[in-house]
């Protein structure tokens, strides 16, 4: 009976000595191991950024303080808004969670994702980190993307469809995380619904002031855009090609309408041709990302942005 006391009495002192030791190595390397996941993230985030980012933004997640996402910015003052760097979560994988960061335009379009942890098959899961693959999600609708089987645009992956829609669930994860940091919330998977609009105008994706940005509304061919006098919230810029003839003209319009969710306010570049009249190629640009939501806002939509072309004619014309 003694020698059995003696045993118990010295795996008790084994097993506290081994816990003490596992708390002062705990203690001692889970600020490090903190700081290299930080930094891993960071750097991740920094990959899947525009190159066109030139100041970075941390923002918490307000449903999961764990998690940081990044707003990159075009300028040091942070007013141009050209992609988000956001964590995508899934324990949907085949070998359990998968954690992306996850870079979406304004529009929350992919741009590319990079891989923070996995545990999937050597060979065949594990290909969700290739260029190839994570090539496949650019420009796709985040919120939405799907796999071919499941009626999207994503080839799934050899022998790792499992894989591959885990892969899509960790992307809309992330559409729907920037979403909530922005203060909206998502709608039965249609997209964001209506914030409270004590700003609808939202945010500025690019400076309409910028001769660059002018000239991206110009025809082929321009090779300056100049200012002409004026007292409107945007210049018109009017585009010259080498030899000075002038190719054509910028206008930037305001349009607002009010919908089932409140007003919505749309600001539109517009490209005219040489003759002032409107020209659909190149495109017209959004230029804000309005507080307000369009889901469901088709109609006012419609009247914000004809009201927007009408606004721009007549800045044009002044």
């Amino acid at each position: 009976m003694k020698k059995i006391l003696q045993l118990i009495l010295s795996l008790t002192l084994i097993s506290a000595v081994c816990a003490a030791v596992l708390a002062i190595v705990n203690n001692a390397t889970k600020e490090r191991i903190a700081n290299l996941a930080t930094l891993k993230a960071n750097n991740a985030a920094r990959a899947v950024l525009p190159a066109s980012v030139k100041a970075i933004e941390p923002v918490k997640d307000p449903a999961d303080a764990s998690l940081t996402a990044f707003i990159g910015y075009a300028d040091d003052a942070k007013t141009q808004i050209v992609g988000y760097a956001v964590p995508g979560l899934t324990a949907k994988g085949y070998g359990g969670n998968i954690r992306l960061m996850v870079g979406l335009n304004p529009d929350r379009t992919v741009i590319s994702y990079q891989v923070l942890a996995a545990a999937e098959t050597p060979g065949l899961g594990s290909n969700l980190s290739t260029p190839a693959f994570i090539a496949r999600f650019k420009d796709q609708p985040a919120a939405s993307v799907k796999v071919t089987k499941d009626g999207g645009k994503i080839e799934a992956l050899t022998s790792a469809t499992i894989t591959s829609r885990a892969v899509c669930d960790a992307v809309a994860d992330a559409a729907q995380r920037i979403d909530r940091i922005e203060g909206k919330e998502t709608n039965g998977g249609r997209g964001a619904t209506a914030l409270p609009a004590s700003n609808p105008e939202g945010k500025m994706l690019f400076d309409p002031a910028k001769s660059e940005e002018a000239i991206k509304a110009l025809p082929k061919g321009t090779a300056t855009a100049t200012a002409l006098p004026g007292k409107g919230r945007f210049p018109v810029f009017e585009g010259k090609d080498a030899a000075g003839k002038t190719t054509g003209y910028v206008a930037v319009g305001t349009g607002k309408a009010t919908g089932p969710h409140g007003e919505l306010v749309i600001i539109y570049q517009f490209g005219f041709n040489a003759k002032r009249a409107p020209s659909f190629n190149p495109a017209p640009r959004m230029v804000n990302q309005p507080a307000i939501e369009m889901t469901d806002m088709e109609n006012a939509q419609r009247t914000a942005y004809n009201a927007a072309l009408q606004d721009a004619l007549s800045q044009l014309r002044r």
